[in-house]
């Protein structure tokens, strides 16, 4: 039932335009400021990172102080953490990842 839940909540974000794909989270620095500039457009919307299980350092440190920005990996990624959300932004390991579990669980 999770898991059609989930998969129901992806092709709504999807449908609403409020999933992006992105290729990579990697950040040459470990600085909000860039991070922030690159979140600015989305103003004070909740917005959640699927990344991979190996999530750049740089940008694990850059997100930890922005109170928008929530880092879920494909195993922590939920139900909530969409609903809660107001844009999902999954990079191509982190779909490929959550791709698996979901592939395992069925």
């Amino acid at each position: 039932m999770r898991l059609l839940a989930l998969k129901t909540l992806l092709s709504a974000k999807l449908f609403e335009e409020k999933l992006i794909f992105i290729d990579t989270e990697a950040l040459d620095f470990p600085k909000t400021q860039l991070l922030q500039a690159i979140v600015e457009p989305y103003g004070i919307d909740k917005l959640c990172f699927l990344t991979p299980t190996e999530t750049d350092v740089n940008f694990k440190l850059a997100a930890s102080n922005l109170q928008n920005v929530n880092l879920k990996s494909p195993q922590e990624f939920n139900v909530p953490d969409m609903l809660l959300a107001d844009y999902v932004f999954v990079t191509k390991q982190g779909i490929l990842e959550l791709e698996e579990i979901l592939e395992s669980r069925e």
